[in-house]
């Protein structure tokens, strides 16, 4: 069994390596392996995908910042999403492209976007460039049974239009994205799903653990 007082020390003398801000550590027998992080994970999809749920678990897990974009730019502004766009939606879009700029930057960490992030193509420029980008993608039937529209600036007078806005940024989503992952059966087999993918995307090394 792997002696957990050095694999503490070893965690922490590779957590203080300025090369990378952090890493994930998966201990097995008396060996450990050790994912240096480089890119931020970033969540696109459609509004209701289970973005910000998805975001809050993988972050948990790798012991890394999570930013949700809406909420970042609700607190910086101090107004709903629904306040801003009754400026007009493209005062908001530029507002939301500021804060993907000012959160990227800030990796590695897990991002979650709002639904009509992909609609610029500087978001992606922006994403793409210092993230890994996973598309969620769950079935609109599921999300119409459980999203707030209250919350949804453009689908509070008609939750049917989802299916319009649908159409019109599937070709994006899958587009812009490295990863495909399906959030049809539960949040956690979509994380799992995830991580299986990033991990392998990473950079890892194996360290021996001595007494």
């Amino acid at each position: 069994r792997s002696n957990p007082l050095l694999v503490k020390r070893l965690l922490h003398s590779v957590r203080n390596d300025k090369r990378t801000k952090s890493v994930f550590l998966i201990k097995n027998s008396r060996r450990c392996i050790v994912m240096k992080i480089h890119n931020n994970i970033v969540l696109i999809g459609m509004p209701g995908s289970g973005k910000t749920s998805l975001g809050s678990i993988i972050a948990e897990r790798l012991e890394l910042d999570f930013y949700d974009i809406d909420q970042y730019i609700q607190e910086k502004e101090n107004k709903t999403i629904s306040e801003l766009f009754l400026l007009g939606e493209s005062h908001f879009r530029q507002i939301e492209s500021n804060a993907v700029r000012e959160v990227s930057s800030k990796k590695p960490i897990v991002i979650a976007t709002g639904g009509g992030v992909v609609t610029r193509p500087e978001n992606i420029a922006v994403l793409q460039q210092k993230g890994t980008i996973f598309y969620i993608d769950r079935p609109i039937e599921m999300i119409i049974e459980t999203i707030d529209v209250a919350a949804r600036p453009l689908l509070a007078d008609n939750v049917k239009r989802i299916y319009s806005l649908y159409e019109q940024r599937k070709h994006l989503y899958e587009g812009h994205c490295h990863y495909r992952i399906t959030n049809g059966l539960s949040l956690h087999c979509a994380a799992d799903q995830i991580l299986k993918v990033f991990v392998k995307s990473q950079d890892s090394e194996q360290l021996a653990i001595s007494d």
